[in-house]
Formats: structure tokens, C-alpha cells, sequence
């Protein structure tokens, strides 16, 4: 099956599990995540307010050209939604997630997942996909669910 990882699309062997009432197989990769590597940047951590910096749920999808990754980040009810820039070096891409348009006030505890296009001016190839907000590599997810990885 292929996934999506930190370094672009990879290739990996995957379990088809055959399940009473249901059509297709349930497939799951048959390898485990390595240990993600030591950070070169650090993070910025909690007291970082939202509409500067947020952290991303995960990465959802790369194209085929790499040049351009799909993340899922997060905002909530009382904003205009996430936004995320990319910092490109040599050797990583630094994606910084923030939100849109807060609004002062009572606002819901809500949180909201979007999946959210990011271009890169050259395809990601073998450089690793950064979070500023946590300072480690962005892991191969969907958290949180959002409606259009419902559908």
C-alpha cells in the first residue's frame, strides 16, 4: 500500500484483513512506524497564542510531483480557520500553522480539524516535513477526524 510520510509517498507491505459484513478487506501496513529522528529546530511550545502559532494534526497526503503536501491542522468556532506557511531549506520543510481571524469573546471549546493545501516552491524529494509548533517531524495521519476525510 502506499503512504504518506515525512520524507514524500512510500511504498510498504500491508495486511488484508477479511471481515464478516463488510465488502472490502481492512487493510493495515504490516510495518511498524520507526522512532522519529531528533528535531534540528526547537519548539516554541504551549504559551504560544493560536493566530500566531498552532500545532498540525498530521500529514494527510503529498502529490505525486511533491510539490505540494495536504496537512490537517486545527482551529476553533470563533476564527476564520487555519492557515499554514512553509519555511524551505535544503534539507527540511518547516510548516507553521496558525489560525485565522480569532475573534475576542465567550466562544465553544471546539475544535475543528481541515485539511489544508500547502505548495512548496521545489518538490519535497528526500528533505523531512518540520512542525514549528513542536519542533518534531510531522507524522503520516488524519487527527482530527475532519469532514472530508469522512466522506
Amino acid at each position: 500500500m502506499k503512504v504518506s510520510t515525512g520524507r514524500g509517498p512510500a511504498t510498504v507491505p500491508a495486511w488484508l484483513f477479511t471481515l464478516d459484513g463488510y465488502d472490502s478487506p481492512l487493510k493495515r501496513a504490516a510495518v511498524n512506524p520507526s522512532r522519529l529522528p531528533a528535531s534540528p529546530i526547537e519548539p516554541l511550545g504551549q504559551d504560544v497564542p493560536t493566530d500566531v502559532l498552532a500545532p498540525l494534526g498530521g500529514l494527510a497526503e503529498t502529490a505525486q510531483d511533491g510539490r505540494s503536501l495536504t496537512v490537517v491542522t486545527t482551529h476553533g468556532s470563533c476564527d476564520d480557520g487555519p492557515a499554514v506557511k512553509a519555511l524551505e531549506t535544503n534539507g527540511s520543510v518547516v510548516l507553521s500553522a496558525s489560525t485565522t481571524g480569532s475573534e475576542d469573546g465567550p466562544c465553544t471549546g471546539e475544535l475543528r480539524g481541515e485539511k489544508v493545501p500547502v505548495e512548496l516552491d521545489r518538490p519535497l524529494g528526500e528533505r523531512i516535513v518540520l512542525d514549528a509548533f513542536t519542533g518534531r517531524p510531522v507524522p503520516y495521519g488524519e487527527w482530527p477526524v475532519t469532514a472530508q476525510s469522512r466522506s
